[in-house]
């Protein structure tokens, strides 16, 4: 798997044409999503609120910009990490969201072929932060922590405080609020999972009896 990874990866950043036409895409994506789908709502927050608000556009615009430094060579590692954080955990959490409200309302609405067209292109925001995954490198434990952190905080911020993203009438809050708390754990435990286990290897072993 991390073969196929790195092969995508290659044919991605190698070829100029396809690399300027996939950030191209992202900024269009950040643009969309920042003015069309979260506008309205950025008008009626507080300042405060709007780093957390805009979730999709902003996981485009890092991931763009994680690989404006990998390709130039002035990647940061803890960025890199949060990017690949945000497109997985953003990515995933609509595809949910499009499936439960495709499960409950069906394939007859009107606006069926632009919620398909988001569904699609948030396979590719997830796919997107795999990429950028793979690339994080060694990791001090507290950026780790402090990437976590700041995802977990963005949960408090969407639904303790009501500022999450605009949910249709098929989906629940609380369904929303399991799905980004769960992908949040998990992405979370991965991120730490090298961590742990250059502190097991570090961990000298008895072999003596």
């Amino acid at each position: 798997m991390l073969r196929l990874i790195d092969w995508v990866y290659g044919i991605i950043t190698k070829n100029p044409l396809i690399f300027w036409a996939c950030m191209l895409t992202n900024a269009v994506g950040v643009v969309w999503g920042g003015v069309i789908w979260y506008g309205p709502m950025l008008m009626e927050s507080p300042l405060w609120a709007w780093p957390f608000i805009p979730d999709c556009p902003e996981a485009a615009l890092w991931a763009t910009l994680a690989f404006l430094l990998l390709r130039y060579g002035r990647d940061r590692g803890w960025f890199t990490a949060f990017a690949a954080f945000s497109c997985i955990k953003y990515g995933i959490w609509t595809l949910c969201f499009w499936a439960k409200h495709w499960s409950v309302a069906g394939f007859t609405d009107p606006e069926f072929l632009l919620e398909l067209m988001l569904f699609v292109s948030h396979m590719g925001l997830m796919a997107e932060g795999v990429l950028l995954a793979t690339r994080i490198g060694p990791l001090a434990t507290p950026l780790r922590l402090g990437v976590i952190g700041w995802f977990a905080l963005s949960i408090y911020v969407d639904y303790g405080l009501g500022y999450h993203p605009p949910l249709t009438d098929t989906v629940p809050e609380a369904y929303v609020f399991w799905v980004a708390t769960i992908l949040t754990t998990l992405l979370g435990a991965a991120l730490l999972l090298p961590t742990v286990a250059a502190q097991r290897a570090a961990v000298p072993t008895n072999l003596t009896s």
